[in-house]
């Protein structure tokens, strides 16, 4: 058995994934003692679970850019490649994190609690309960906790006021949604690699190509048949016929709680199920399939924060002033398929539009009546169709490296995060420790 003792640090960071990993590693440059916590074995978050495996999004800075740079010079499935394995991932992260000595990384380990310190007029988070067996955990203190789980569960059990669903219309002036709030949120997807079978007769394939994301040409234009067949332009560069699909196609899977692990149970075997004529196709002309641990979940809980992101401020490109991180994305809110048709005439179609820069501010970490806490990437403070541009792994890692700048001064300065000043937090995201991109204007 292993040694389950309690831990005590400055910031503790719960899920080791694309928020979570650059919150650690922001906060120990920023000179923070950190325990980084993840549920899983494995590190990764999205391309470890999911396999979203590329880049969306923009810009890639700051700890994401030292993550680019280790998967295309030593981790990239070919010299060209548009995404990287799972695996690559975990072991650009493992490296990364390898150098940094202030980081204390526990795998294996649930927070399925929050602790509060006592005797505070406001809730006051002072860590998690970890549990590693039946009846057997431990706690994890820190001056400030870092929700990075995606789902908002450490903020919803530390008494943070929660959104789920849709808003409608008139609550925050946005066009595209709903005229009445209704608990749907974006669909999930199942994705997983497809690869040419070796030793497969030309002829199972020759006038057959499948859609999706090839290793060394990309993704398809929208309205192309098949995807043009790769072009080698390296000395000795052969096609390795290796693609990233999105099961579900472009509806996805409707209709599950994603707060619900039995709802995405049921998710998984009724994705599965409808799944499975593709992978006999898939089979039949000669591709196998490398299906994902688990379906992809785009959207969970969002916490209330001081701010609460919307769409005017998305598509109008607002930089606040206390903008901690900047983000260049579309509106993807991946609707069902009666809404994305009854869109389709107009440029609202419901689907991704392509692009909008805008900036995060400081306020959309921190929540709403309860200190102690921050939270960043895709359950930070937002709207439905807000979160739908921030959620992706480029954006979601600035905000999280932002997180962790910010936990790390108001441990220092013995501060509750939402009395920092937003411009010690952005002179030192821009610091040669930090080297985060807080504008467009920046090489």
């Amino acid at each position: 058995m292993g040694d389950h003792a309690d831990l005590s640090a400055d910031v503790v960071v719960v899920g080791a994934g694309a928020a979570g990993i650059p919150a650690a590693i922001g906060a120990a440059r920023a000179g923070a003692k950190v325990v980084l916590l993840e549920e899983d074995p494995v590190i990764g978050g999205a391309p470890s679970d999911y396999y979203v495996c590329l880049f969306y999004g923009r810009p890639i800075t700051g700890v994401n850019a030292e993550l680019e740079h280790l998967l295309k010079s030593k981790y990239a499935p070919t010299p060209r490649a548009n995404f990287f394995l799972p695996s690559g991932y975990q072991r650009a992260w493992r490296e990364i994190l390898s150098a940094e000595p202030n980081v204390r990384m526990l795998t294996g380990a649930r927070a399925v609690g929050v602790r509060h310190k006592k005797g505070t007029e406001t809730p006051r988070v002072a860590g998690v309960t970890v549990e590693v067996l039946p009846g057997v955990t431990f706690d994890v203190t820190g001056e400030i906790t870092i929700d990075c789980t995606g789902s908002g569960i450490v903020s919803e059990l530390a008494g943070c006021t929660i959104m789920y669903g849709r808003e409608a219309k008139s609550d925050f002036d946005e066009g595209r949604a709903p005229e009445k709030a209704d608990d749907s949120v974006q669909a999930c997807t199942w994705m997983y690699f497809i690869q040419g079978i070796p030793g497969a007769k030309p002829s199972d394939r020759a006038d057959w190509r499948p859609r999706g994301v090839h290793v060394n040409v990309g993704i398809p234009f929208p309205d192309a048949e098949r995807e043009p067949p790769p072009k080698p332009v390296l000395p000795g560069e052969t096609d390795p016929e290796l693609y990233l699909q999105w099961g579900g196609g472009p509806d996805g899977f409707h209709g599950y709680d994603t707060r619900d692990p039995l709802s995405l149970a049921q998710a998984h075997a009724e994705a599965y199920q409808s799944l499975e004529p593709e992978f006999a196709r898939l089979r039949e002309n000669g591709y196998t399939v490398h299906l994902a641990p688990r379906i992809g979940v785009r959207e969970c809980r969002r916490v209330v924060g001081e701010h609460i992101m919307a769409e005017p401020e998305i598509t109008s490109e607002k930089f606040p002033e206390d903008t901690i991180a900047i983000a260049e994305y579309g509106i993807d809110i991946w609707p069902k398929t009666e809404e994305r048709k009854a869109r389709a005439s107009s440029r609202d179609r419901g689907k991704l539009e392509w692009p909008w820069q805008y900036g995060i501010p400081y306020r959309s970490l921190v929540p709403r009546g309860v200190d102690g806490l921050l939270v960043a990437g895709k359950c930070m403070s937002g709207t439905h169709i807000a979160q739908s541009s921030f959620r992706v792994m480029p954006i979601a890692g600035s905000t999280g490296q932002a997180a962790g700048v910010a936990a790390a001064l108001a441990a220092s300065h013995r501060q509750q995060a939402r009395d920092l000043d937003p411009d010690e937090i952005r002179k030192l995201l821009g610091s040669k420790e930090q080297h985060l991109q807080l504008s467009f204007d920046e090489p």
